[in-house]
């Protein structure tokens, strides 16, 4: 069945691409400062004072033979039945990824239809604390609470839609956030209000700085807001009621677009879910782990990328394949810790009539040309497709240092001299380029056109 292209579908691929490509640079920030961890004892769990400790229930599951837990917080039992699962599936890979180091002690509180998201508790603190309607003690916690909060909107990378309507708003059920620190604690506070946004405001504007002390869960190294399983379905189908009400669709036309998503449907929640548990995954390591947060930022995206539904082939299953990617960036990790990125110093005095071989075309798409090497007397520049290009300067033989120190180009010969190709660097990645198909001197050493 043909389905229109419509600007909703756009969005959708792009929202899809804002969630899951490189999500660790993302869920990093989101999970920064948070110490978190799961017990490495079967325990029995403590209610949290008022009435929200009463859905505590203990889950205990079994990681390599050894004993492990979590504290899930659910108010039906189809609820706990998926926080569990994916606690477990999370826990587990976390576990055999620090090699049988104590995962630490934590809880799951999964939401509720009707109840408001996290998020829109925060912003609520943060729009009295704009118009001056806070306690002045509390102004550190409003510096903490807005720079989590920018955190988690600039991991997501949702670029609004004005024609669909499709905004942040419109995802934020969704998304999982972890509760740390001053968001922790409002968020227990909002609780204990019922979340009545007028209750919760007069709360808000009698805080002190020492009401913000108390912390019911501060024995949990780490509280992870997970969104009830059926948040992912409610967004799809407001940001499918969107698309087509801006596009004003006929009945035709909408049969065939909810028959197309309807299809879709299990891929993006599978995506959703991965996305969910690469964010807890990378809490978890953040906690526990001795890891840099580059590390932990390269296996969070490991994991993720392994979780996605992009049709792997062969018959290895899920767990197997994530377990196998993370051994495989531990691998790279160690590599970078052994040969780091290093800013080299620039040539103050060179001849460059040494570096006119270098000029011309480089590939990663033979045998169109790529990448450009340009070389106008002492001034040289490495340019990518029809971008504009980037100013180098000479910082050895056949190596070359970005104008910022951010970069490095260093040029490839073999055994004769001849120039094969280039390899550039930068923090934490490198990539090599062969050279192009031969052309004439003058084509080389031209600036290739932009338009």
């Amino acid at each position: 069945m043909h389905v229109p292209a419509v600007p909703f579908l756009a969005a959708l691929s792009s929202l899809l691409r804002g969630f899951f490509a490189r999500p660790a640079r993302r869920l990093g920030l989101a999970a920064v400062g948070l110490s978190c961890a799961l017990t490495g004892e079967v325990r029995s769990a403590e209610p949290a004072a008022g009435d929200f400790g009463k859905d505590i229930q203990l889950a205990p599951f079994m990681v390599q033979g050894k004993s492990l837990a979590i504290d899930i917080h659910a108010r039906t039992k189809s609820d706990r039945r998926y926080a569990e699962k994916f606690a477990d599936e999370v826990v587990e890979v976390a576990y055999e990824t620090l090699e049988g180091n104590s995962t630490g002690k934590g809880l799951v509180i999964v939401g509720v239809k009707g109840e408001p998201h996290p998020i829109q508790i925060f912003r609520q603190f943060l729009e009295l604390a704009r118009t001056g309607q806070l306690d002045p003690g509390v102004n550190e916690a409003v510096t903490e609470l807005e720079g989590r909060v920018k955190a988690l909107q600039e991991m997501i990378k949702f670029d609004a839609d004005d024609e669909t309507g499709i905004t942040f708003e419109t995802i934020m059920p969704a998304l999982p956030v972890p509760l740390i620190g001053t968001a922790s604690r409002l968020y227990q506070r909002a609780w204990s209000e019922g979340f009545d946004a007028a209750r919760v405001a007069t709360m808000f504007k009698a805080l002190t700085r020492d009401d913000l002390t108390r912390d019911d869960l501060k024995r949990y190294d780490w509280v992870f807001y997970l969104p009830p399983q059926s948040a992912t379905s409610a967004v799809l189908k407001d940001m499918l009621n969107k698309g087509m009400k801006a596009e004003k669709m006929g009945i035709i036309k909408r049969a065939a677009l909810r028959t197309a998503v309807f299809a879709a449907g299990p891929i993006i929640r599978k995506a959703a879910e991965g996305m969910r548990k690469a964010m807890l995954f990378s809490t978890i390591l953040r906690a526990e782990s001795d890891y840099s947060k580059e590390d932990i930022d390269d296996l969070t995206e490991a994991y993720a990328e392994e979780l996605m539904p992009d049709l792997k082939p062969g018959n290895i299953g899920e767990r197997r394949r994530v377990l196998a990617a993370i051994e495989r960036q531990k691998i790279e990790n160690a590599e970078y810790a052994k040969n780091p990125y290093v800013k080299p110093a620039r040539l103050t005095a060179f001849d460059p009539a040494a570096y006119a071989a270098f000029a011309g075309d480089y590939t990663t798409k033979p045998p169109q040309a790529t990448h450009h090497f340009i070389c106008e007397g002492e001034s040289y520049r490495w340019q990518r497709g029809e971008r504009d290009p980037q100013i180098y300067f000479p910082a050895g033989d056949r190596l070359f240092v970005k104008e910022d120190g951010t970069a490095t180009i260093q040029f490839l010969v073999d055994d004769i001299g001849a120039v094969t190709g280039v390899e550039e660097r930068w923090h934490r990645g490198r990539r090599t380029i062969q050279r192009a198909p031969a052309v004439s001197a003058t084509t080389s050493q031209r600036e290739p056109v932009r338009k």
